[in-house]
């Protein structure tokens, strides 16, 4: 666990957080993504993904592990990690996947964002694992240079079909070895 003078912690959530993460999810969502969508009942039925029945669903499985982030005690973002995950442009094995990081918009900027990406990290090491690999939407220039800035790298490409939106997005494969 860490904790700064400005009041920013990061932590491995738990059951008790749910409602929180439940919260925090679907904004975070919206607010990274939400102009993406041109249908709000759609945007809707994704934001459900991000609700509380679906963090008890993840917190739940054992090959998981959500980390919650916190300003001043209040949860302002969240990551997912997924152990055993071979990576999508090379097959790579032994690897842990950052499915979603999200942060609230006013807790961007605060490093906030790496603080949960290198505790991730720091497990899925100290787990035997040799790297880490997330995918990014390519028009995400935001996240694409912040995971730059940390390390990673792209290791390849990949269309995502969503039948919700009714569109393909390419999405951009980034890794790190750890």
């Amino acid at each position: 666990m860490t904790r700064d003078t400005d009041a920013r912690r990061v932590r491995i959530a738990t059951a008790a957080d749910t409602e929180a993460l439940g919260a925090v999810g679907p904004v975070a969502y919206a607010q990274a993504y939400g102009d993406w969508w041109a249908d709000a009942a759609a945007l809707a039925e994704h934001a459900r993904t991000f609700n509380a029945s679906a963090f008890a669903e993840l917190l739940a499985d054992t090959g998981a592990t959500v980390w919650i982030a916190e300003r001043d005690d209040q949860p302002v973002g969240f990551l997912t990690m997924h152990r055993d995950q071979p990576n999508p442009a090379t097959a790579r094995a032994n690897g842990v996947e950052l499915r979603r990081i999200y942060l609230l918009q006013t807790a961007t900027g605060t490093g906030l964002g790496r603080m949960l990406t290198e505790h991730a990290i720091a497990l899925a090491r100290t787990e035997g694992y040799d790297h880490v690999w997330l995918d990014v939407m390519a028009q995400a220039d935001w996240a694409v240079g912040a995971y730059r800035r940390w390390g990673f790298a792209e290791i390849g490409r990949k269309m995502f079909a969503n039948t919700l939106r009714g569109d393909l997005r390419e999405m951009i494969v980034m890794a790190r070895d750890i």
